[in-house]
This record gives C-alpha cells, structure tokens and sequence, in this order.
C-alpha cells in the first residue's frame, strides 16, 4: 500500500479504482478533505475498553468466592463445597475466553482501521496485561495512541485487589467470634 492509499484510508476516503462505480455528487463529497484521524481516534476501540474494565468483574467473583470460602472455614464447616468451586472455575474460565475473543476483535479492528501489524492478540492467552503493555507500545510507536487502556487496566486491578483483600480480612474477623463447635 502506497502513502497516498494509507493516509486516503486513514481519512476514511477510497483510493483508485474503488471511486469508480460512483454517481459525480458522491464523488465530489469524497474528495472533500476530511479532518485527519489522530492516534487515540485509530487506537480507541470498544474491545480495549472492555479489556481495560475486566478487572471490576474479576474483583466481584473473587469477592464472592473469597467472603463464601472464608465463611465456610469457620470452626465446624466443611469448607468449599465442590459444586461451588466448579462453578467459580467454570466462570472464570469463560471470563477468560471472553477476554482472549475481546483481544482478538481489538486486533482486526485496528487492522480495518489502517493499523499497520497490531500487537497480536494471542498475547492475552499469556496474559492481558502482556497484551496491553504490546498494544501500547505497538500503538505508540506506529500511530500515536494513547496508553490509557494499559493505565486503567493496572489502577483497577491493583485497586480491585486492595477491596478483595479488605473484604476477605473483614469476612474473616466477623467469623472469629463464633464459638468453635464441640465435637
């Protein structure tokens, strides 16, 4: 692809042969200058934005799980049942999947925006914030994007981490003052 057809692309304008089948009003619309799209505008997709919030579900299930489990360790339980279990593994599981199809779906919409080799999106499988940290730079590097999603992505799982532990530690110190059972 030529400079020319790129930035073309870019303006979200058409090249060459494809202005062809068009009525002379449609083409005198497209060859309108149009404003030209800045790195954050490229960059910013919906699928980056739900990948940057994913740590506030991940902070609810491990919340739940963590306030169940600890409950569940009183003195006289039986602990974590395994049906429960099962189905954390089993959301978190699908939680996964959903971020790695997210990634992928970030990656071809950069590409069908101009961007030119996105960071690949089989990163995620690694780990998001691999992805992210690549995607910035990438970003970076070839358009001008914004690390923004890579910055929420941290605040809020470092945050989201701090809420679990202060719920956990709560959940724990309410169960302290149950009188054990006699067996």
């Amino acid at each position: 692809m030529t400079d020319l057809q790129r930035d073309d692309r870019l303006r979200g304008g058409v090249t060459g042969a494809s202005s062809a089948g068009h009525t002379a009003e449609q083409a005198a619309d497209s060859l309108e200058p149009r404003p030209p799209m800045t790195g954050q505008q490229l960059s910013a997709t919906p699928y980056v934005a739900a990948i940057a919030l994913s740590p506030i579900v991940t902070c609810v299930l491990v919340v739940v799980a963590l306030r169940r489990s600890v409950e569940l360790l009183t003195p006289g339980s039986t602990g974590v049942g395994q049906g429960e279990y099962v189905l954390v593994l089993t959301v978190s599981f699908a939680i996964g999947i959903g971020l790695v199809v997210l990634s992928w779906l970030d990656r071809r919409t950069l590409q069908a925006r101009g961007v030119e080799r996105p960071f690949h999106w089989a990163w995620s499988i690694v780990s998001l914030l691999i992805y992210l940290i690549g995607r910035s730079i990438v970003l970076q590097r070839r358009v001008g994007g914004s690390a923004a999603p890579l910055w929420l992505f941290l605040g809020l799982s470092v945050c989201g981490g701090a809420i679990a532990i202060i719920i956990g530690i709560s959940s724990g110190v309410a169960t302290m003052d149950r009188q054990p059972l006699d067996l």
